[in-house]
């Protein structure tokens, strides 16, 4: 994320972490290995945590569209974050369907329309990136669609695409418009990439002699949240690794006792 728009401060999230332990004498780092389940069972470690991530839905799955919409394509004109983040960009007039509701939206259009792209933003909020009310950005977020010539259409949802056409439908009234574009980005809902994770569990309950001590998952991989719940998953789990936790009591709290006046 910190390739897009307005977000390189954040690599400063992975630097700082990924310096410390390449210092650490204790910790070894192996790059480009993909493993699979049987690589992870050969390294016989006692303790295993899974943190391979999560993917966007390219399907328009999300808060709006329980299911995936059944007219939508061809494949090759539908891009995800993930493709704009990899440098996989449409080339034409692209609708960016915002089911998501926060800042990745309004980065992926900045990051078109620095290519010049038209770019039509959809959201069925009543607002761009609505949650950023939340953290007091939506207004600035807002006004920079309108600075950089972002088309704005809320209240709106995104529910079929035929490689030209992109139908809408009202939220309120259901009344169906078609926009003309060439692509479609669709910032709905991600997946946690877990199929090692549950291809090692299913290992250690089929009795097959695999049985660390621990098999965890963190991250994204666990639930897919925002960059710093997936930091507080890797602390919480290094901090509670050689810890008995009470699953009732998770959380410690810091108890203040004042003397009597």
């Amino acid at each position: 994320e910190s390739k897009l728009p307005g977000l390189a401060e954040w690599a400063r999230v992975r630097d700082y972490r990924v310096q410390r332990i390449l210092t650490m004498p204790n910790v070894e780092v192996y790059l480009e290995n993909r493993l699979q389940v049987e690589d992870i069972v050969s390294i016989e470690a006692g303790h295993i945590v899974i943190a391979t991530g999560a993917k966007w839905h390219s399907d328009g799955r999300g808060l709006y569209h329980e299911t995936a919409l059944t007219e939508f394509g061809p494949a090759d004109q539908i891009f995800t974050p993930d493709d704009i983040m990899s440098d996989r960009l449409p080339s034409g007039p692209t609708l960016i369907f915002d089911d998501d509701h926060y800042y990745m939206a309004s980065v992926i259009a900045e990051r078109l329309r620095e290519n010049e792209i038209p770019v039509t933003l959809v959201t069925p909020e009543s607002m761009v990136s609505a949650w950023g009310k939340m953290t007091s950005e939506q207004t600035q977020t807002h006004r920079r669609m309108i600075e950089i010539g972002v088309e704005i259409v809320t209240a709106h949802a995104l529910s079929s695409f035929n490689g030209s056409e992109a139908e809408l439908e009202c939220i309120y009234s259901g009344k169906q418009k078609s926009i003309a574009v060439e692509a479609i980005v669709t910032v709905t809902m991600r997946s946690s990439i877990n199929e090692l994770f549950i291809g090692l569990q299913e290992m250690i309950d089929s009795n097959s002699g695999f049985n660390p001590d621990s098999l965890s998952r963190i991250g994204d991989c666990e639930v897919p949240a925002i960059i710093a719940a997936a930091v507080f998953s890797g602390h919480r789990y290094a901090r509670e690794l050689d810890t008995e936790v009470n699953p009732d009591k998770r959380i410690k709290y810091d108890r203040v006792f004042f003397e009597d006046a």
